[in-house]
C-alpha cells in the first residue's frame, strides 16, 4: 500500500508542480495574457509535469516520473474526448478527428507505461488518481459521468490487453509487440507472431459479446473481423488488479491460442485495413 500511495500521491504531485520553475514561469508569461486563466493554468501544469517527468536517455521513468507524465497527458485528455464527441455528432471526416484521437492515444500510452512499470498498482487506485487529478487540472466541471465512463472503459480495455500479453507468456511459439500510437489510431492493440510469422495486428475486446458485436460492425463496414479477439478473461479473474493470477492466465491461454492462431493465419492470406470497429 505504501508503494501505491507514493506513486499516486496527488497532494505531493500537485505541490511539486505548483512550486516548479516551469509552472511559475509559464503562469507569469506575458505572452499568455490573452488566454483565459483556466487555459493558462492547464498549459502551465502540462509544461511543468512534462519537465518533471525526468525521462532518462534510455527512456526509463521513475515511479513519480510516470505519474507526472500521465498528469501532463491528463491536461489535454478530457478536452480531446469532448472534441471527439462533438466531431462524431457532426459526422466529421476522420482527418478532422486526428488531433483529438492522437491526444487520447497519447494518454492511453502514458497510462499503459505507468501500469507496466508499477505492477502492484490496483485498478481503483489508478482510476481515482485520474479522476481526481483531472478535476485538479481541468476544473470540477470536467469530471462528469461521461468522463468517468471513458476512464473506466479505457482501464478495462487495458487490463484485457495486459491479460492477453500474460497468456502469450505461456505460448512458447508466440511473440508480442505493443502497438505504437499511430497503430493504436487504426484500432491495433497488440501485434502477434506465431512460429516466426509476420506480425499480425490484434484488436483485444473485454468480453465475448463485445468482440462479437465489434466483428459484426467491422463486417458491416466492409472490413475484416479476423483480428478481433476476446481475452477470455472475466472481471472476477483480475481481483481488482491489472494482471491475472498466473494459474488463471495459464489455464485461459489454451482457449486464447486458438483465436490468435486463427487471426495470424488469416492475416497471411489477406491484405486488410485495420480500423477500430467499436
Amino acid at each position: 500500500m505504501q508503494e501505491r500511495e507514493s506513486v499516486l500521491s496527488i497532494p505531493h504531485i500537485v505541490k511539486k508542480i505548483g512550486s516548479s520553475e516551469a509552472y511559475v514561469r509559464e503562469r507569469n508569461n506575458a505572452d499568455n495574457e490573452h488566454l483565459s486563466d483556466s487555459v493558462r493554468k492547464r498549459r502551465s501544469i502540462k509544461l511543468a509535469a512534462t519537465a518533471l517527468s525526468e525521462r532518462k536517455p534510455s527512456g526509463y521513468l521513475t515511479a513519480e516520473g510516470h505519474a507526472m507524465n500521465l498528469t501532463a497527458h491528463i491536461a489535454e485528455y478530457s478536452s480531446s474526448l469532448n472534441e471527439l464527441r462533438k466531431l462524431e455528432d457532426e459526422h466529421a471526416p476522420r482527418k478532422e478527428k486526428l488531433p483529438a484521437l492522437r491526444n487520447i492515444a497519447g494518454f492511453n500510452h502514458a497510462l499503459r507505461e505507468m501500469v507496466d512499470s508499477n505492477p502492484s498498482l490496483r485498478v481503483n487506485d489508478v482510476k481515482n488518481f485520474i479522476l481526481t487529478m483531472n478535476r485538479s487540472v481541468n476544473g470540477p466541471e470536467s469530471g462528469g459521468s461521461m468522463f468517468e465512463d471513458e476512464v473506466r472503459s479505457t482501464i478495462t480495455g487495458m487490463r484485457h490487453e495486459i491479460a492477453v500479453e500474460q497468456m502469450t507468456g505461456f505460448m512458447p511459439e508466440v511473440e508480442t509487440l505493443e502497438a505504437s500510437v499511430e497503430e493504436d489510431l487504426q484500432g491495433v492493440d497488440l501485434k502477434i507472431s506465431i512460429n516466426g510469422s509476420p506480425y499480425a495486428a490484434i484488436d483485444v475486446k473485454a468480453s465475448h459479446a463485445t468482440a462479437e458485436h465489434a466483428r459484426q460492425k467491422a463486417r458491416a463496414r466492409g472490413h475484416s473481423a479476423d483480428h478481433i479477439v476476446w481475452s477470455h478473461a472475466n472481471e472476477e479473474d483480475f481481483n481488482g488488479s491489472f494482471r491475472l493470477p498466473l494459474d488463471i492466465a495459464e489455464r485461459k491461454s489454451k482457449d486464447l491460442y486458438d483465436d490468435l492462431n486463427r487471426a495470424v493465419s488469416n492475416s497471411q492470406h489477406s491484405s486488410r485495413n485495420y480500423v477500430r470497429a467499436a
